[in-house]
């Protein structure tokens, strides 16, 4: 961070911590589903309990794009600040209450009611958190440490994801009955001090004197969303976000299954298992920021797009030939390095939206890839694995993967073409 002053070195590394601290709870359940879907869902066979575990991880998505619109004003009227502050005290509210949730045991459906609206409510806090982080870090930073540092944004979350495994598995190794109260419990905890930690942030500099300019006329909904200019930048944001909630559901949720099914894994040892290839995508992401330094990301995503293709296409033969935990390991590996959505591009494509809208349309278009490709993903691959096995699911990721280079491929072409129509304007200036 040498490229910072002693004020935006703060700023970023409590923009750093807030992100790792909001993703250790959202992702504290989905990795701990395994074992927390038993106790708070009735038990059936499990084909059904495939699709309850499909629900769950949708569920999460749902609120999503409410969430962009809601934190989208927010953050484009009133602040980048305010809003992730907002996000960060929702998302500890949340892991208390699922901390303190009687099991189905005891109270029935109404623990499977009370823990679904909980997942709603994370997953609608977690939107405008990470898009909110993203876009102050983007409007802090100029090319190319933008790339790294937004980078470093997708880094901590990513890094809070395997902590969440990580606490997960200690708890549960401490006490296999309540352990996983603890470690919900201690999210709670940290995110509180994450929130307090956020009110010094300072607004950025860049939307504070576009916010100055318009201060007579402050923006309506209808006019932060996106328009004619900003569509095509907002469906190739769309299209680009779409593949991860596919491979990180093939990942960590179907593959999981994988190793109970054919390996014998009892839920502790999928949650340790896992623990080790989120630490991978962890590192991934930070080699990626790091890349972007020397690498234009554009150029990474197109090059890390196609590998992706030509691995998907024996994948399952890879699987089908997985004689132990360590191959199939590798394979989770492979897909989560070379499935790595938007990094390092992320102030790319944010950059591409007006200051004032940039918020909401992000959001927006992040969230929207969310709900669409989560529910057709969760539901899909267990409808999908049930007639056509693991040939029909691998049809459905190189389709997602067809969609991101398309997206890419489009982005960097209106890119090129307005960076090229706006050059002798700024020479003139």
């Amino acid at each position: 961070m040498s490229t910072l002053n002693s004020t935006k070195k703060k700023s970023f590394a409590l923009i750093q911590i807030g992100a790792f601290l909001e993703y250790f709870d959202l992702y504290l359940y989905i990795h701990m589903a395994v074992l927390l879907n038993d106790l708070f869902f009735p038990k059936t066979d499990p084909y059904t309990a495939s699709l309850l575990a499909a629900f769950t991880f949708s569920s999460t998505y749902i609120l999503r794009p409410i969430g962009a619109l809601v934190f989208g004003y927010l953050g484009d009227n009133y602040g980048r600040k305010s809003t992730i502050i907002i996000t960060t005290s929702l998302m500890a509210f949340c892991s208390f209450m699922i901390a303190s949730l009687p099991t189905y045991e005891k109270i029935g459906i109404t623990a499977s009611i009370v823990m679904i609206l909980c997942r709603m409510l994370q997953g609608f806090s977690s939107i405008g958190e990470f898009i909110g982080a993203l876009t102050y870090v983007a409007e802090s930073t100029k090319p190319p440490h933008s790339y790294f540092y937004t980078s470093l944004v997708a880094f901590f979350t990513g890094l809070g994801s395997t902590f969440a495994l990580l606490v997960g598995s200690v708890f549960l190794m401490i006490d296999q009955a309540e352990g996983w109260r603890t470690a919900f419990f201690f999210g709670a905890a940290i995110a509180v001090v994450g929130s307090v930690a956020r009110t010094q942030l300072r607004e950025t500099p860049e939307f504070l004197q576009e916010k100055k300019q318009k201060l007579d006329q402050p923006p309506k909904l209808r006019e932060l969303l996106p328009n004619t200019q900003t569509k095509k930048y907002f469906l190739c944001y769309l299209g680009v976000e779409c593949l991860r909630p596919l491979y990180f559901y093939f990942s960590f949720i179907y593959l999981g299954q994988f190793l109970r099914n054919n390996f014998g894994y009892s839920a502790a040892e999928v949650i340790q298992h896992n623990l080790f290839i989120s630490a991978v995508e962890a590192l991934a992401i930070l080699m990626y920021g790091r890349l972007a330094l020397k690498v234009y990301p554009l150029n990474i995503l197109k090059v890390r797009g196609l590998l992706f293709l030509a691995f998907a296409l024996f994948l399952p033969t890879l699987i089908g030939n997985a004689a132990n935990p360590f191959q199939l390991f590798l394979i989770q590996c492979g897909l989560l390095v070379l499935g790595e959505g938007v990094t390092p591009a992320h102030a790319l494509f944010l950059k591409a939206f007006p200051t004032i809208g940039r918020y909401t349309q992000a959001a927006l278009a992040y969230a929207t890839s969310r709900i669409v490709t989560t529910v057709l993903t969760s539901y899909g691959c267990v409808f999908i694995g049930e007639y056509l096995g693991i040939e029909g699911i691998t049809g459905f990721l190189i389709l997602a993967i067809l969609i991101h280079l398309t997206s890419i491929y489009q982005f960097s072409k209106h890119h090129a073409v307005e960076s090229q129509s706006s050059a002798p304007l700024r020479r003139v200036a």
